[in-house]
């Protein structure tokens, strides 16, 4: 997984949580503040109801001989339908009148338009409400084989306040439901697009921090001037590839010197001292494999490690070397020049480490200055 995926997952990952726990707050909230909503329309009309009917007639509740519920003497519960017909018709709701468990009077109809009289009251009607004389709400009840959510009071006698049945405002969970997964739909479908729209912004994010990033740590590594790579990370790459040294591999390392850089810079100023460190770079980049590793590691000192080299070709880097030299004397930039270095080359043809390797190839170095600079000597760890 590259830097670029890991920044992005890391971005995104928490976001998506979030949005995922947002979401589902969301929807047990609104979820929570439905059904508040709908048991207190529920119970407002249940209540409004029982006071139409306290309002119809005198006296207490009885069921007759011919079957019909009556208050008093001038109120016939069960055949007064215009109470739950026009609350129905106002607010979508149906009224049910228990006398007992019995319905004797409800606005429910069945699949045939007939009214469904006779319809047994639920048991936790008859637990709550007939025998211990409370409110129920019901979030899910099954009335006449459909899931519905209703609000039950109980229906006391005038006389001496018993509990005689109960009156329950219902409907349909369909709706409920239905609107539940509106919600559900429209808000997913919204945060979907926000997701999207956040994701696509923090990608372009992500894409420039990384391309900054790779800046950052490309001039991290680099030598400014020359774009070379710089002393640590010529180091780290070189004991890299001495760690996964093949036996039969040589290992060589080269060690380049200017020679009297300070009278450039004296004579020419450091502009042109920078300009002609500039041009050495070039000359090795073009000189050496790509491949090798080259670095600036001093002021006007480099270094090239030269992997996988064998026996049969370790005397290319002799020949680099004088091609190196060569185009040092042709070199001029603006007045100055030639130019000349000396080149320590160390090789090691067993298992080394990056100090062991370097002391060779600077044995190699000091050997060329001293037989006067503008030369390359080489040095084996073995004959």
């Amino acid at each position: 997984m590259n830097f670029r995926t890991k920044l992005l997952l890391l971005n995104c990952i928490p976001l998506l949580v979030f949005a995922a726990i947002t979401l589902l707050f969301g929807l047990v909230q609104f979820r929570s503040s439905l059904y508040n909503e709908t048991e207190g329309n529920l119970r407002s009309t249940a209540l409004a109801a029982l006071t139409l009917y306290s309002t119809q007639g005198y006296g207490d509740y009885k069921l007759r001989d011919d079957g019909h519920v009556w208050r008093g003497m001038n109120f016939n519960v069960s055949e007064k339908t215009s109470i739950v017909d026009d609350l129905k018709r106002q607010t979508g709701i149906d009224i049910t009148f228990y006398y007992d468990d019995t319905a004797v009077m409800t606005s429910i109809e069945d699949a045939d338009k007939v009214r469904s009289i006779g319809m047994k009251a639920d048991e936790n009607i008859k637990t709550y409400i007939l025998e211990q004389g409370k409110q129920l709400w019901c979030r899910e009840i099954l009335i006449n084989g459909e899931n519905c959510q209703a609000y039950v009071i109980p229906i006391r006698q005038e006389s001496d306040d018993a509990v005689t049945g109960a009156l329950m405002a219902s409907q349909s969970s369909a709706g409920f439901h239905a609107t539940i997964r509106t919600y559900v739909m429209s808000t997913l479908l919204t945060t979907i697009v926000i997701l999207f729209a956040v994701f696509f912004f923090i990608r372009w994010h992500v894409e420039w921090f990384a391309q900054k990033f790779s800046e950052v740590t490309d001039k991290s590594r680099q030598d400014l001037l020359t774009g070379l790579y710089n002393k640590l990370t010529f180091e780290t790459e070189t004991k890299n590839h001495l760690e996964k040294k093949k036996p039969e591999n040589i290992a060589t390392l080269l060690i380049l010197d200017f020679d009297n850089f300070k009278h450039v810079n004296d004579n020419f100023g450091h502009q042109t001292g920078d300009e002609v460190l500039k041009a050495f770079a070039t000359i090795l980049l073009r000189t050496f494999r790509s491949v090798d590793i080259i670095g600036r590691v001093g002021g006007d000192e480099f270094m090239v490690f030269m992997p996988e080299m064998t026996r049969d070709n370790i005397k290319r880097s002799d020949e680099i070397a004088g091609e190196i030299l060569s185009q040092l004397r042709e070199l001029r930039i603006g007045k100055a020049g030639p130019f000349s270095c000396s080149i320590g080359i160390g090789a090691c043809m067993s298992n080394c480490s990056f100090q062991e390797l370097y002391q060779i190839a600077d044995k190699a170095l000091y050997e060329a200055k001293e037989r006067g600079k503008a030369c390359f000597v080489r040095h084996s760890s073995e004959a």
